[in-house]
Protein backbone atom coordinates (compact mmCIF):
# COMPACT_ATOMS: atom_id res chain seq x y z
CA UNK A 1 0.00 0.00 0.00
CA UNK A 2 1.03 3.57 -0.57
CA UNK A 3 -0.22 6.86 0.87
CA UNK A 4 -1.57 9.64 -1.34
CA UNK A 5 -3.24 12.92 -0.43
CA UNK A 6 -6.85 13.68 -1.32
CA UNK A 7 -6.86 16.16 -4.23
CA UNK A 8 -8.94 18.72 -2.33
CA UNK A 9 -5.92 19.70 -0.23
CA UNK A 10 -4.59 21.90 -3.04
CA UNK A 11 -4.99 25.53 -2.04
CA UNK A 12 -5.36 24.68 1.65
CA UNK A 13 -1.77 23.60 2.33
CA UNK A 14 -0.93 26.41 4.76
CA UNK A 15 -4.17 25.81 6.67
CA UNK A 16 -3.79 22.05 7.09
CA UNK A 17 -1.97 19.65 9.38
CA UNK A 18 -2.16 16.00 8.41
CA UNK A 19 -2.78 13.51 11.20
CA UNK A 20 -0.56 10.48 10.63
CA UNK A 21 -2.55 8.61 13.30
CA UNK A 22 -5.05 8.02 10.50
CA UNK A 23 -2.48 5.97 8.58
CA UNK A 24 -1.70 2.35 9.40
CA UNK A 25 1.36 2.00 11.68
CA UNK A 26 3.64 0.78 8.89
CA UNK A 27 2.67 3.69 6.66
CA UNK A 28 2.98 6.62 9.05
CA UNK A 29 6.46 7.72 8.03
CA UNK A 30 5.43 7.49 4.38
CA UNK A 31 2.36 9.58 5.17
CA UNK A 32 4.55 12.20 6.86
CA UNK A 33 6.86 12.34 3.88
CA UNK A 34 3.91 12.87 1.52
CA UNK A 35 2.60 15.67 3.72
CA UNK A 36 5.96 17.43 3.95
CA UNK A 37 6.43 17.16 0.18
CA UNK A 38 3.07 18.92 -0.27
CA UNK A 39 3.99 21.68 2.20
CA UNK A 40 1.54 20.41 4.86
CA UNK A 41 2.45 20.19 8.54
CA UNK A 42 2.50 16.80 10.28
CA UNK A 43 0.32 16.18 13.35
CA UNK A 44 0.98 13.23 15.68
CA UNK A 45 -1.43 11.91 18.32
CA UNK A 46 0.29 10.16 21.24
CA UNK A 47 -2.01 8.63 23.87
CA UNK A 48 -1.20 8.34 27.56
CA UNK A 49 -0.85 4.65 28.48
CA UNK A 50 -3.06 2.95 31.04
CA UNK A 51 -6.00 5.33 30.63
CA UNK A 52 -8.27 3.22 28.44
CA UNK A 53 -7.45 5.19 25.30
CA UNK A 54 -6.84 3.65 21.88
CA UNK A 55 -3.24 2.98 20.92
CA UNK A 56 -1.99 6.13 19.24
CA UNK A 57 1.33 6.76 17.57
CA UNK A 58 3.97 5.08 19.71
CA UNK A 59 6.94 6.94 21.17
CA UNK A 60 9.28 4.87 18.98
CA UNK A 61 7.26 5.90 15.91
CA UNK A 62 7.40 9.51 17.09
CA UNK A 63 11.21 9.32 17.28
CA UNK A 64 11.27 8.04 13.70
CA UNK A 65 8.94 10.81 12.56
CA UNK A 66 11.04 13.44 14.35
CA UNK A 67 14.06 12.23 12.40
CA UNK A 68 12.15 12.59 9.12
CA UNK A 69 10.00 15.72 9.48
CA UNK A 70 11.47 19.23 9.73
CA UNK A 71 11.20 20.50 13.29
CA UNK A 72 8.91 23.42 12.46
CA UNK A 73 6.48 21.18 10.55
CA UNK A 74 6.00 18.64 13.35
CA UNK A 75 3.29 18.94 16.00
CA UNK A 76 2.50 16.45 18.76
CA UNK A 77 -0.83 16.17 20.57
CA UNK A 78 -0.48 14.41 23.91
CA UNK A 79 -3.89 12.92 24.69
CA UNK A 80 -4.87 11.89 28.21
CA UNK A 81 -5.15 13.17 31.74
CA UNK A 82 -2.90 15.99 32.92
CA UNK A 83 -0.90 13.51 35.03
CA UNK A 84 -0.60 11.04 32.16
CA UNK A 85 0.62 13.74 29.81
CA UNK A 86 3.14 15.12 32.30
CA UNK A 87 4.60 11.62 32.64
CA UNK A 88 5.14 11.45 28.87
CA UNK A 89 6.74 14.88 28.48
CA UNK A 90 10.35 13.77 29.16
CA UNK A 91 10.11 11.32 26.22
CA UNK A 92 8.89 13.85 23.67
CA UNK A 93 11.52 14.99 21.15
CA UNK A 94 11.98 18.63 20.22
CA UNK A 95 9.03 19.58 18.02
CA UNK A 96 7.58 22.75 16.56
CA UNK A 97 4.17 22.54 18.22
CA UNK A 98 3.06 20.74 21.37
CA UNK A 99 -0.64 20.29 22.19
CA UNK A 100 -1.36 19.49 25.84
CA UNK A 101 -4.42 19.44 28.12
CA UNK A 102 -5.49 22.84 29.38
CA UNK A 103 -3.46 23.58 32.52
CA UNK A 104 -0.44 21.50 31.48
CA UNK A 105 2.88 23.27 30.79
CA UNK A 106 4.99 22.65 27.72
CA UNK A 107 8.65 21.79 27.34
CA UNK A 108 11.61 23.03 25.35
CA UNK A 109 11.19 25.57 22.58
CA UNK A 110 7.92 24.21 21.21
CA UNK A 111 4.93 26.47 20.68
CA UNK A 112 2.45 25.27 23.31
CA UNK A 113 -1.25 24.89 22.59
CA UNK A 114 -4.01 24.24 25.11
CA UNK A 115 -6.03 21.25 23.91
CA UNK A 116 -9.70 21.92 24.70
CA UNK A 117 -12.63 19.52 24.67
CA UNK A 118 -15.51 20.00 27.14
CA UNK A 119 -13.66 22.33 29.54
CA UNK A 120 -14.81 25.38 27.55
CA UNK A 121 -18.09 26.36 25.90
CA UNK A 122 -19.03 29.41 23.86
CA UNK A 123 -19.92 31.43 26.96
CA UNK A 124 -16.67 30.71 28.80
CA UNK A 125 -14.36 30.95 25.77
CA UNK A 126 -13.84 34.67 26.37
CA UNK A 127 -12.80 34.10 29.99
CA UNK A 128 -10.82 30.85 30.13
CA UNK A 129 -7.25 31.43 31.32
CA UNK A 130 -4.89 30.83 28.40
CA UNK A 131 -1.88 32.52 29.96
CA UNK A 132 1.34 30.88 28.82
CA UNK A 133 -0.17 29.27 25.71
CA UNK A 134 0.62 30.20 22.13
CA UNK A 135 -2.70 28.88 20.85
CA UNK A 136 -5.71 26.69 21.46
CA UNK A 137 -6.43 23.31 19.86
CA UNK A 138 -10.21 23.03 19.89
CA UNK A 139 -11.48 19.48 19.52
CA UNK A 140 -14.60 19.05 17.39
CA UNK A 141 -14.74 15.42 18.44
CA UNK A 142 -13.87 13.77 21.75
CA UNK A 143 -10.12 13.08 21.87
CA UNK A 144 -9.22 9.46 21.22
CA UNK A 145 -12.42 8.75 19.27
CA UNK A 146 -13.35 8.73 15.59
CA UNK A 147 -16.43 9.98 13.83
CA UNK A 148 -17.91 13.17 12.45
CA UNK A 149 -17.03 16.64 13.71
CA UNK A 150 -19.70 18.52 15.67
CA UNK A 151 -20.21 21.73 13.66
CA UNK A 152 -22.01 23.35 16.61
CA UNK A 153 -18.61 23.65 18.30
CA UNK A 154 -17.41 26.06 15.62
CA UNK A 155 -19.01 28.90 17.58
CA UNK A 156 -16.49 28.18 20.37
CA UNK A 157 -13.70 28.49 17.81
CA UNK A 158 -15.00 31.89 16.74
CA UNK A 159 -14.95 33.11 20.34
CA UNK A 160 -11.46 31.73 21.02
CA UNK A 161 -10.05 33.11 17.76
CA UNK A 162 -10.79 36.64 18.97
CA UNK A 163 -8.17 36.04 21.68
CA UNK A 164 -5.61 33.54 20.44
CA UNK A 165 -4.48 31.44 17.48
CA UNK A 166 -6.81 28.46 17.02
CA UNK A 167 -6.39 25.04 15.40
CA UNK A 168 -9.39 22.75 14.92
CA UNK A 169 -9.17 18.97 15.18
CA UNK A 170 -11.48 15.97 15.00
CA UNK A 171 -13.56 14.75 12.07
CA UNK A 172 -12.76 17.67 9.77
CA UNK A 173 -13.61 17.00 6.12
CA UNK A 174 -13.27 18.77 2.79
CA UNK A 175 -16.83 20.05 3.10
CA UNK A 176 -16.31 21.41 6.63
CA UNK A 177 -13.01 23.12 5.85
CA UNK A 178 -14.47 26.45 4.63
CA UNK A 179 -16.62 26.73 7.77
CA UNK A 180 -13.56 25.96 9.92
CA UNK A 181 -11.57 28.78 8.39
CA UNK A 182 -14.52 31.18 8.57
CA UNK A 183 -14.27 31.02 12.39
CA UNK A 184 -10.88 32.71 12.28
CA UNK A 185 -9.02 29.47 12.99
CA UNK A 186 -5.66 29.32 11.23
CA UNK A 187 -5.39 25.56 10.81
CA UNK A 188 -7.39 22.34 10.79
CA UNK A 189 -6.01 18.90 11.58
CA UNK A 190 -7.30 16.34 9.08
CA UNK A 191 -6.66 12.60 9.00
CA UNK A 192 -8.94 10.15 7.21
CA UNK A 193 -10.34 12.79 4.83
CA UNK A 194 -6.83 13.75 3.70
CA UNK A 195 -4.67 10.61 3.80
CA UNK A 196 -5.70 7.97 1.29
CA UNK A 197 -4.11 4.56 0.91
CA UNK A 198 -4.09 2.63 -2.33
CA UNK A 199 -2.44 -0.53 -3.65
CA UNK A 200 1.14 -0.19 -4.82
CA UNK A 201 1.68 -0.23 -8.58
CA UNK A 202 2.59 -3.59 -10.08
CA UNK A 203 6.20 -4.48 -9.41
CA UNK A 204 6.36 -2.75 -6.00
Amino acid sequence: MTITLAPWHVGYEKHLAGSVYAAAPGLRTQAAEALVAAGIAVHVDVMAPGEGLPVGVTLDELDELAATVPHDMLGVHLVGSADGVRAMLPRIPDVGDLYVPLGTPGIGSARVWAAIWDEVDEASASMVDLTGYDGALLMLLEPGTSGVADPDRLSIATALARRIDVTLDGGVTEHLMPACLSTGASTAVVGRALLLDSPLPEGH
